[in-house]
């Protein structure tokens, strides 16, 4: 009820239709107290949060502010219903004081009342007094039913408002171009507002500047009107809120006035619009040469809430493609560095972070090889004659040293031999001194030539009297030559007996992959795990490098050979693993992102027509 005593008739400005209703209802007030006899005064107040506010009393001198007013409205507010209060002495011939909530016909019963009829009755009876009180809520009902006429008049003007504001939409919809619908905007506002002349401001790059003027295709060359005009945006931008001037109760000192001074107006009101992000871009300025075609912009409030979207959709739809881009980075930028969008500005922190560490944070780099054990400096031990196995010093799985004894053959025949030859060796000695005492030089040549030949067979078999003891030529493990079963047996000149793999500089096979083949390189360093004993590293450097590619399980790789420089028990020939070469410190993105990128763009490329 509130809304209908404020809100204006078709074709009458606010404040003569808010006087027309309160003469109404001062009419009803005095015609009230003429009508019922003990009335001696008749109040209409307007129920407010933060107490009542009067609208209309007869007779007009009233005083609203007694105490038995105040406690009467009081109690008619906590109870909701129709209140009498006897007062405690008698204030300019009133007794008793009597307040009445007015609710609409079709209100809720947990609503409370915006309006109250407040009586100050003369002493009575008290069933004169039941009386009145009956009477006025009969006579309540008239002011109900001119209350809901003219809520259903204020309804009905609103409702087509609400129609003249979606057919401006509709209008502005049915465009093609962005200045069109601004146009449209302008010129039917102007219409329906009963305007002088409209104005659409808009914030661009450079500032405010006028988009569009209501019945004109050019613009108004008085430079100093549009710069008033644009001012007065300005500040309707700043404040966030509509501002109005009018000639009648109003600074002429201020900005509004003195362009109301320049253009001739009566009326001026300046209302920003606003897009669904809560952002200001445009105002539309509103001039007007009688203040009493001036309407309830309140009502127009469809306009004022769908028109910015609309024409953001249009502008939307015009621009280009690097425009589209540019407000698109522009929108981002301003959400990220805004005050809002929290999970954006986590996420970019968290990119942006991850872009700088995997630019500038090294890591260390290391080049894989695939590990084959293949050593060419097996030692293989073989029998240096014939003979037969007469002692067995080492099994498989000994540690041996350099020089140490494996096995021992036979020697009592070598040694026969050799006990032989000396004695033939001495006779031939004494033959050739009993020649050259008888100066037989003949026989004294003869006996030393076989002399000789005795010498030299008995030093080959003293040499082969050595070789019976086969000792380690260099310290390993025993792999292979388990002779403990063949103690007697004969064997033959280079039979193999034993198997010794070396505990040091045991050399590995590498090969990497094709696209590794230029990292590869002598005097690389790194770490071994063969499969066998994947807890135990193993250090290796590349010593080598096999100057052709090959082909290993169909793929081609690139081979290179490494030196162990410390090895295990347990390493065998044919073991395989993996080796990490030291290639130094690199960024994350060489390591990591730059092989899969080289990847992708190989298979994509592989598809490209």
């Amino acid at each position: 009820m509130q809304d209908i005593l404020n809100a204006p008739s078709k074709g009458k400005s606010a404040q003569a239709d808010e006087t027309d209703i309160t003469a109404r209802l001062q009419e009803w007030c005095a015609e009230l107290r003429a009508r019922l006899p003990g009335l001696v005064e008749v109040c209409l107040l307007r129920l407010v949060p933060e107490g009542s506010a009067l609208i209309t009393a007869a007779p007009e001198d009233a005083v609203v502010g007694r105490v038995g007013y105040r406690e009467a409205v009081a109690r008619m507010r906590a109870a909701g219903a129709a209140v009498l209060l006897p007062l405690d002495r008698t204030e300019d011939g009133i007794a008793e004081v009597i307040a009445m909530p007015v609710k609409a016909p079709q209100s809720p019963a947990d609503q409370p009342a915006e309006i109250a009829v407040l009586v100050g009755v003369a002493e009575m009876p008290a069933a004169r007094v039941q009386l009145i009180m009956a009477q006025l809520e009969v006579t309540l009902g008239w002011l109900m039913f001119h209350l809901g006429r003219q809520a259903m008049v204020e309804t009905r003007q609103l409702a087509q408002i609400h129609d003249q504001a979606f057919l401006i939409c509709a209008e502005m919809l049915d465009t093609e171009k962005p200045t069109e619908a601004r146009q449209i905007l302008a010129s039917l506002l102007a219409r329906y507002l009963k305007a002088e002349r409209v104005v659409l401001v808009r914030r661009g790059l450079f500032g405010l500047r006028i988009q569009s003027i209501s019945g004109e295709s050019k613009f108004d060359r008085n430079s100093q009107l549009n710069d008033l005009t644009r001012q007065v945006a300005h500040e309707a931008q700043l404040r966030r809120a509509p501002i109005g001037w009018r000639r009648s109760a109003a600074e002429k000192a201020s900005l509004m006035g003195r362009l109301g001074d320049m253009h001739g107006d009566a009326a001026i009101h300046a209302v920003p619009l606003t897009d669904a992000q809560g952002e200001i871009t445009e105002v539309v300025v509103l001039h007007w040469s009688e203040e009493a075609h001036l309407p309830d912009l309140d009502a127009w409030s469809v306009v004022w809430t769908l028109a910015r979207p609309i024409l953001a959709e249009k502008d939307r739809a015009a621009r280009g493609f690097l425009m589209r881009n540019l407000l698109a980075l522009k929108t981002g930028l301003k959400r990220l560095f805004g005050p809002r969008a929290f999970k954006l500005k986590l996420i970019t922190a968290a990119l942006v972070a991850a872009v700088l560490v995997t630019t500038f944070v090294q890591v260390e780099n290391t080049l894989r090889a695939d590990v084959v054990i293949d050593d060419p400096d097996l030692r293989v031990i073989s029998a240096p004659i014939d003979g037969f196995i007469d002692e067995v010093f080492v099994i498989p799985g000994d540690q041996v040293t350099a020089g140490q004894a494996l096995l021992k053959l036979e020697d009592d025949e070598i040694r026969l031999r050799i006990a032989e030859l000396e004695a033939q060796r001495a006779r031939h000695v004494a033959r050739a001194a009993l020649a050259r005492s008888n100066r037989d030089r003949a026989e004294a040549a003869v006996a030393e030539a076989e002399q000789a030949e005795t010498e030299a067979r008995l030093s080959l078999a003293r040499r082969e009297l050595e070789q019976t003891v086969i000792s380690a030529r260099a310290g390993g493990i025993v792999l292979e030559g388990d002779l403990r079963q063949r103690l007697g047996a004969r064997v033959t000149f280079g039979e193999e007996l034993m198997r010794i793999a070396p505990q040091e500089g045991i050399e590995v096979r590498l090969s990497v992959r094709n696209r590794d083949g230029d990292r590869l390189a002598t005097g690389l360093q790194g770490r071994v795990r063969l499969e066998a004993a994947p807890d135990v590293p193993l250090t290796v450097q590349v010593i080598r490098l096999q100057p052709r590619a090959e082909t290993i399980d169909g793929e081609l790789r690139f081979v290179g050979f490494g030196e162990l420089a410390e090895g295990a028990p347990e390493i065998e020939n044919g073991m395989q693993g993996a080796a990490r070469l030291d290639l130094g410190q690199a960024t994350i993105y060489t390591v990591w992102v730059r092989p899969v990128l080289e990847t992708v763009y190989m298979f994509l490329w592989r598809w490209l027509p």
